[in-house]
């Protein structure tokens, strides 16, 4: 009965030490893998920011251009005929603003949510503009009326949505620079 209590004593001393370094070896490698799975997933994180962002940036400036190019003063001069009427002016100003947002269309994969959200709304109220001035001309108006009332309202401050969608671009470019 002694041996068998000394023999499992011994087996214990021996056991326990060994049990314990098992479990400070397990702990210190898990801990180790964990550290490197992480730095490897900050590096990719790191080299994905990195190749994104000049794709993020161009997206910026096209999506700047896009409200540039349909600056309403630029697209009656450009739009304009001698024959054509209000309405005819109307509908080339519209149909352009819709190919151009269809040509900028892709850029929502490099921009926030909120931020095609903002241009969106901002192509939508400049087309409801667009057509809330024809109505306020009357239909029958010739095309010098109509454009000039398009010119003078967008030249007001706070009327032209194009330009708060540039502020908002602007500001979200800035976050990522």
């Amino acid at each position: 009965m002694q041996d068998q209590i000394s023999v499992w004593f011994y087996l214990l001393l021996v056991c326990l030490p060994a049990l314990i370094i098992f479990a400070i070896c397990y702990m210190v490698i898990k801990q180790f893998f964990q550290n490197r799975i992480q730095m490897e997933s900050l590096a990719l994180k790191k080299k994905t920011a990195s190749d994104t962002l000049p794709l993020r940036l161009q997206a910026y400036e096209r999506l700047v251009l896009f409200f540039e190019r349909t600056d309403i003063s630029l697209l009656i001069s450009k739009l304009r005929t001698a024959k054509m009427s209000s309405g005819d002016l109307e509908a080339a100003l519209m149909v352009t603003l819709q190919k151009e947002f269809e040509h900028n269309a892709t850029q929502q994969i490099y921009v926030s949510d909120k931020l095609w959200q903002v241009v969106t709304l901002a192509k939508q109220e400049l087309m409801n503009q667009i057509h809330q001035i024809m109505i306020d001309v009357a239909f029958s108006e010739d095309v010098d009326v109509y454009s000039t009332a398009l010119i003078e309202h967008f030249s007001k401050k706070g009327q032209n949505p194009a330009k708060t969608a540039i502020l908002a671009i602007k500001q979200e470019a800035k976050l990522h620079l």
